[in-house]
């Protein structure tokens, strides 16, 4: 057996024996001897038929019918030969969508827990959105990694679990809990939070640094950069899941929408510079309302959205256009502190020059920050299955003592 398929068999042990216990120990031997993997790691075809003759061996044919189900859901779940077709396996894409989210989720409440004084007071509200949005990234990037079939991207998954188990306890006192899944959860009440809690849990050398380093290197192997940046956290959590709205119909169409302004913006801007096309503050302040427009209504309609990679986009946004206030105020158009675009006042306008507008807009910049994030959310809203984070498909990991360090050491 290979090391891959060796650290999926005890991947798929630990899931399984977090949903039924510590049952039937003699699977692991039955897996081995009942030559699921050849030598060489290629599937054979006759594990099915080795759990037929399980059934009917001496220890099990005079078991319960109950017991004999049990063993058969435990049997499947471990060596992968459900009756189901296996259409759940996450794409890199997907892992390197919701481990970038991640990412930037944890280094956004690092930031807030850095700028918190032991023992000064904390804003319970803005804690309540920068844990929910933490909490909420974590778990889709946990449920898409726990769906790889990237060895590499499993051993890590693994790894942090493990590492959030370690920390239950000041994840606990900063109100999230660690399930029996590994998921985090966010308590109601966090009016007994203290800032030392907080600044403990996840300040510097805390839990976020190790969901960063994690993320990190799970970014990088599924094609990402593998850096992350700390976002400004706008979603309220006091929405409960029926205030999102199914609105993936309107984002396809503001998706094609944006993209489409942002392209006229480009080309209007590669047009400037020859004498036939000289800087026209009406047709430029036309051209740049058109785009504004249309993105906030995206920003906003994504904040909506009841996919919460969809609602991570905005927040993605919303940071991308103050981290581009300056370039884009050169070029008439200012952003406000939630992230909003307008554009400046006709006088304003009429100041600016071809060279400004290049300036902004010339070497894609905010304007393929825009485009990137509205191929991603096209990909969410169409294919929800494969990219978005599914509550009833999460993927259980066991905290199982010991044994899965050692595959992955």
């Amino acid at each position: 057996m290979t090391v891959g398929n060796n650290a999926r068999l005890q991947l798929n042990m630990a899931q399984a024996q977090t949903k039924y216990g510590n049952q039937l120990d003699s699977l692991k031997s039955s897996y081995l001897t009942g030559n699921k993997y050849n030598k060489y790691g290629v599937k054979n075809t006759n594990a099915t038929k080795s759990l037929e003759e399980l059934l009917k061996s001496d220890s099990l044919k005079n078991k319960d019918s109950n017991y004999k189900e049990k063993f058969s859901e435990l049997y499947k779940s471990i060596y992968g030969t459900s009756d189901k077709s296996d259409d759940t396996t996450a794409t890199a894409q997907s892992i390197k969508t919701t481990s970038s989210a991640a990412g930037n989720a944890a280094e956004s409440i690092k930031s807030f827990a850095n700028d918190l004084k032991y023992g000064g007071e904390v804003d319970t509200d803005t804690y309540k959105k920068q844990a929910q949005n933490f909490v909420d990234s974590y778990n889709a990037m946990i449920d898409k990694v726990g769906s790889s079939d990237n060895q590499s991207v499993l051993q890590k998954g693994v790894l942090i679990v493990n590492t959030g188990k370690v920390y239950s306890s000041s994840l606990k006192r900063a109100g999230i809990t660690v399930g029996s899944d590994n998921k985090l959860t966010l308590k109601s009440d966090l009016s007994n939070v203290k800032a030392t809690d907080i600044k403990t849990a996840f300040g510097t050398s805390g839990f976020s640094d190790k969901v960063i380093q994690k993320a990190g290197q799970i970014n990088s192997l599924t094609g990402g950069n593998g850096t992350f940046s700390a976002n400004a956290v706008k979603q309220t959590t006091e929405k409960t899941d029926s205030q999102y709205t199914d609105n993936s119909g309107t984002m396809k169409e503001l998706t094609a929408k944006v993209k489409e302004l942002a392209t006229a913006v480009k080309s209007y801007t590669h047009g400037l510079g020859t004498e036939e096309n000289t800087f026209n503050p009406t047709d430029y302040t036309k051209t740049a309302k058109d785009f504004v427009n249309t993105y906030n209504n995206f920003v906003d309609e994504a904040s909506k959205s009841n996919n919460s990679a969809v609602r991570n986009r905005a927040v993605s946004l919303n940071s991308s256009a103050k981290s581009y206030k300056y370039s884009l105020q050169r070029a008439g158009i200012n952003v406000d502190e939630n992230g909003k675009l307008s554009v400046a006042d006709d006088n304003t306008i009429a100041k600016l020059s071809a060279k400004d507008v290049n300036y902004s807009f010339g070497n894609g910049g905010f304007l393929q920050k825009v485009t990137d994030k509205a191929d991603q959310v096209n990909a969410l809203v169409s294919s929800a299955k494969a990219m978005s984070y599914n509550s009833d498909k999460t993927t259980n990991y066991a905290y199982n003592t010991g044994a899965l360090f050692a595959v992955y050491a």
